[in-house]
């Protein structure tokens, strides 16, 4: 299957591909693993219609590409509670108590209704959530606390954007030593030529860009952190 941003590249680039092959080894899973949802939220989501359509009432909206993504994540998440994966979900939210002046306005406010996490891939009882407020997941964060406790070292990535918190995660997970892996199907962003670059910078300067096939092995294998441990 072609990689989705080999549209994007020039025949210079071609070239220097072929010449270089792979700018980086894939390194594959951790010994224990997390399916991490980042930022699955109404406002990223918005409408199954054309992106400019709705933009007055969901400014951050991905359309289309959040939808298609939505049965990739709804099985990888099925599969994850079944094998006692971990599912830690994210979720960009300020809150009244801070005081901060996001909170009292906005998408991302928790009392506005676009700040949920929709009914399509809705968190269930054993799921562990991380509210963050910059684009990475472990920025000021207890996510890399929670998964030391769980003796985590490897995450598979699915959600939004691809080009702003999930590229800022997989960048801050790998520096932490991290295994971090970013299941192309299941991740999207506003601008297709967004989406693609930042798929093409991740698997070839970063971390592992895999697909959904290769993500259910993972998840199904013998590595799968079990609920009875």
């Amino acid at each position: 299957m072609n990689k989705v941003w080999e549209n994007f590249l020039t025949e210079d680039d071609r070239k220097l591909l072929a010449a270089r092959h792979n700018l980086r080894q894939p390194h594959g899973p951790g010994k224990v693993n997390a399916l991490l949802v980042i930022d699955m939220q109404v406002t990223a989501m918005g409408e199954d219609r054309p992106i400019h359509e709705q933009i007055d009432r969901f400014p951050g909206a991905c359309g289309p590409h959040a939808w298609k993504s939505i049965p990739v994540q709804q099985r990888l998440l099925a599969a994850a509670r079944a094998s006692g994966m971990p599912v830690i979900y994210s979720k960009h939210v300020f809150h009244g108590y801070t005081g901060m002046a996001r909170a009292e306005s906005g998408t991302f406010a928790a009392t506005d209704f676009r700040s949920e996490i929709p009914a399509e891939v809705a968190m269930v009882e054993g799921d562990i959530l991380v509210e963050k407020q910059t684009p990475s997941c472990f920025a000021f964060t207890n996510l890399h606390l929670i998964a030391q406790e769980k003796g985590i070292d490897g995450f598979l990535v699915v959600g939004n954007s691809t080009s702003g918190c999930v590229r800022a995660t997989c960048v801050d997970g790998e520096a932490m030593g991290y295994k971090m892996q970013v299941i192309e199907e299941g991740v999207f962003d506003r601008i297709e030529m967004s989406h693609a670059a930042a798929l093409f910078d991740m698997q070839f300067k970063i971390c592992d860009v895999i697909d959904e096939t290769s993500a259910m092995e993972i998840i199904e294998g013998p590595d799968t952190l079990r609920k009875s441990a």
